[in-house]
């Protein structure tokens, strides 16, 4: 069996050197990388700090524009209702007026049919009365010539008729 001994307190050559790449490794990046990649991220740092702002910002706006929306809406709604109101006034108005004139056609249409019927009426009456005066005169001859002689029922008759031919 093979035994090694190992010292108590050592320095590994390896370990050094390991030490000695970190430090440079550390150099080079602060050298050449640092600014560059600080420079980044300020940048980066502004630009989602100006997105916020901005987000904020439009947040704010949207917040705005959606209480200008409400309130344009309900004056829209309140236009509307007024509008719905007037012409339903309009209507009414409309209503009353199509009724009346339609009562006044109506009257005119009666009181000329009734003046039309009182002209039937007495056109009817006077047709009549010629009718019956014709009638008479008819039935009188008829019966004057049954029961006189033909000269004296003509004077008569002739008589008669000059009369009731007045009365016309």
């Amino acid at each position: 069996m093979n035994e090694t001994i190992m010292p108590a307190v050592g320095i590994d050559i390896n370990l050094f050197w390991q030490i000695i790449n970190f430090v440079i490794l550390i150099f080079v990046f602060k050298k050449y990388f640092h600014k560059p990649l600080n420079d980044f991220l300020e940048t980066r740092r502004e630009k989602i700090a100006g997105e916020l702002t901005h987000a904020k910002k439009d947040r704010e706006a949207a917040a705005s524009l959606n209480e200008q929306a409400a309130m344009t809406r309900k004056t829209a709604k309140l236009e509307a209702n007024k509008i719905i109101t007037m012409a339903e006034k309009k209507a009414e108005d409309r209503k009353e007026h199509i009724l009346k004139e339609t009562h006044a056609t109506r009257e005119k249409m009666i009181a000329t049919a009734e003046a039309d019927i009182a002209k039937m009426k007495s056109q009817a009456r006077k047709e009549l009365q010629v009718e019956a005066t014709k009638l008479a005169a008819t039935l009188a001859e008829k019966m004057i010539n049954e029961k006189m002689n033909n000269e004296l029922g003509g004077n008569l008759l002739d008589q008669f008729i000059d009369e009731v031919g007045d009365t016309k």
